[in-house]
């Protein structure tokens, strides 16, 4: 394994507390957390120290393990550059991609590099990262940008009437784009390392053949570029999010895999936003024993359902929390996810969560979970919390 790959690999690690008696909660959460704790939208996602030390508050106020503070972060590239961005006094900022800046290939021509400290809500991202004060930087994925762009029915008929556009769009966003936003984290931020979200790049959005074409060379390119000036980048292209059940296959999980690792460097694997509360995990483990079997340690973020967080019942969001400890957490090391936590959840579920990966991921783990028995905690609100929390300090 390279030394970029072991760097990669152990992102996820290297955001846990060492020594933590369990298995650790991390969380997706930004208008949840906003909700939660009834900050208005339109200062939450403009005012970095808001935004920051409400979803850290939040994110303690349910006794989560990992506190990585991220917003819309699909959107502030795009609309630094002129993108039309739909703006709500109750939720996140997000792409109008009825009418996208690209509207005809010539249109890339009219593109240039943002002014990262001046332009559009930038300067709001370099804060986030900064006050977190980690040396993670956080970016839209290659494919993500190119679909806020340009839109993804006409991204999707452009790959195959006019892929030498796309190869143009790709590149544009890698040197104009992405590379120069790093350099400006790296300057500003002190980033070592650079995380790319890109939800957009998975099936059933994409086929694995597609990923493997159009993708994940591009995420490559982008990481060698990266290393050049001292930044580790990785990008969250490969998720599996086949709603169908009776279609679930295989082979094209395999595949997603495949990529995720091809496009990560590293030794992470993400069972992300699709329905892994009933996909067949077997599969999870079958890929993963060919890669332990020489020896590589596999890091599984077990991502919970964003509707089954919301709509539960905590029985369920419970249930689910075991299996996964039950099947994987022997085996590899495993980070409980909410791959989401929608406005609107009650934070009853989220107690829930954070209870059963505590109980059921307490190590060393009972041979039979069965016999463990979650406690879910009658808790104050939040805004009871938070006022508790200022009369101790």
């Amino acid at each position: 394994m390279t030394d970029r790959k072991a760097q990669a690999g152990s992102l996820l690690s290297s955001e846990i507390s060492p020594g933590l008696p369990w298995i650790p909660v991390s969380a997706q959460m930004h208008d949840h957390a906003m909700v939660v704790a009834g900050v208005p939208a339109r200062k939450y996602y403009w005012d970095a120290k808001t935004f920051v030390q409400t979803y850290r508050e939040v994110a303690t106020y349910y006794g989560m393990d990992i506190i990585a503070p991220a917003s819309d972060v699909y959107n502030f590239e795009i609309e630094a550059m002129g993108g039309k961005l739909v703006y709500s006094d109750n939720a996140m900022p997000t792409i109008d991609y009825r009418d996208p800046l690209i509207k005809e290939p010539e249109d890339l021509k009219k593109l240039k590099t943002p002014d990262f400290y001046k332009d559009g809500r930038l300067p709001f991202a370099l804060d986030c990262i900064k006050l977190q004060k980690s040396k993670t930087g956080r970016f839209c994925g290659i494919f993500s940008m190119a679909v806020g762009l340009r839109s993804y029915p006409l991204l999707i008929r452009d790959m195959r009437r006019r892929p030498e556009f796309v190869d143009s769009l790709f590149n544009f966003i890698i040197d104009d784009v992405l590379l120069p936003f790093f350099k400006a984290q790296k300057d500003y931020c002190g980033i070592t390392t650079a995380y790319g979200a890109d939800a957009w790049a998975c099936v059933p959005n994409l086929s694995v053949k597609e990923m493997k074409d159009w993708v994940v060379p591009y995420n490559q390119k982008l990481a060698r570029k990266a290393e050049e000036f001292g930044v580790t980048a990785w990008t969250g292209s490969g998720d599996y999010c086949e709603e169908d059940l009776d279609k679930f296959d295989k082979d094209a999980v395999y595949g997603c895999f495949d990529i995720q690792l091809a496009s990560r460097g590293g030794n992470e694997l993400t069972l992300g936003m699709g329905n892994w509360h009933i996909y067949p995990l077997e599969p999870v483990r079958e890929y993963t024993d060919k890669l332990r079997q020489q020896g590589i340690n596999i890091f599984i973020r077990a991502g919970v359902n964003a509707r089954v967080v919301r709509d539960g019942p905590v029985e369920k969001i419970i249930a689910i929390i075991k299996r996964y400890i039950s099947t994987l957490a022997r085996d590899h090391e495993l980070t409980i996810w909410l791959a989401n936590i929608p406005a609107d959840t009650p934070a009853e579920h989220v107690h829930a969560a954070v209870a059963a990966a505590h109980t059921f991921g307490h190590k060393p783990l009972v041979k039979d979970l069965n016999k463990v028995k979650v406690e879910v905690p009658r808790r104050e609100t939040f805004q009871e919390w938070k006022m508790k929390s200022r009369v101790v300090k």
